[in-house]
């Protein structure tokens, strides 16, 4: 795997996380958000976090970015949840 080769990580910014030796969680975090906020709008976010769990988890299963991804799929489940739920009550 090479930097750029995901669709959803073009800048390279979860491949280069990966790469660096003995990051911390905090550090995860700041590459994290900056890879959110440069991620094209078209582009599902839940589904980009799968992805990069799918192309990462199995080679890095204890790496703070896995935890971190992980920790995203499980927020973004919750977001999708709550605004279903809203907009349930909304019609009745």
């Amino acid at each position: 795997m090479f930097k750029g080769d995901i669709y959803c990580d073009e800048k390279g910014l979860i491949f280069e996380a990966y790469n660096i030796e003995n990051i911390d969680l905090n550090s995860c975090r700041t590459i994290f958000f900056d890879w959110v906020i440069s991620l094209d709008p078209s582009i599902n976010q839940g589904e980009a976090i799968k992805e990069l769990l799918e192309a990462y988890s199995s080679r890095f299963p204890s790496h703070p970015m896995t935890k971190l991804l992980i920790e995203g799929m499980n927020q973004n489940s919750v977001i999708r949840q709550r605004k279903r739920s809203k907009n349930v009550k909304g019609v009745i």
